[in-house]
């Protein structure tokens, strides 16, 4: 069985945003309950040099749109700034989401046969495509879920792996019992 670039990266950036609409749900049901000032959560960080939660959510999103115009050849887009409220951080994910489900499975096709040209501030050189996806672009993504997760956690946030997994489905068929 051989998995695409599409199989790859689409559907699972599709799932990661999913959670990360749910974090944003936890963030505000947190501040409910625990008598926390309404969007206080979107402004914490876990250390002073790190994002705030609530850009990690709108460079999450920049860096999805970032990495799928490399993957198509085309040119990236300029980085998309959002209020660091709920509701604008909950409809950019929802706009990411919409872009990601009409990319065609043709038109990442063979991206993990180009070469990728790096600038900083992560790093910077030419990466062979497979690199590039693997190293780069899906632990990128993955980090800021991560970090979102943590804030979340720090807060008193009753969530866990479960949560951070997503809605886990069988979607192809198969008996795994």
């Amino acid at each position: 069985m051989s998995i695409s670039v599409y199989d790859i990266t689409v559907p699972v950036m599709v799932h990661g945003l999913n959670v990360m609409d749910d974090y944003l749900d936890h963030a505000q049901a947190l501040e409910r309950t625990r008598g926390i000032e309404p969007g206080r959560i979107l402004g914490e960080r876990l250390a002073t040099d790190m994002l705030t939660f609530g850009e990690q959510f709108s460079v999450s999103c920049n860096k999805v749109y970032a990495h799928m115009a490399k993957l198509m050849q085309r040119d990236v887009p300029a980085p998309h700034n959002v209020a660091m409220m709920y509701p604008a951080l909950k409809a950019r994910l929802l706009e990411t989401r919409d872009f990601l489900q009409n990319v065609r499975p043709d038109e990442i096709a063979g991206a993990q046969s180009h070469t990728y040209e790096l600038t900083p501030p992560i790093v910077r050189g030419w990466f062979g495509g497979d690199d590039y996806i693997r190293r780069l672009v899906l632990p990128d993504f993955f980090f800021h879920i991560s970090i979102a997760h943590a804030i979340l956690r720090h807060f008193g946030a009753k969530i866990g792996k479960r949560d951070y997994l997503g809605n886990l489905s069988q979607q192809s068929g198969g008996d795994y019992s």
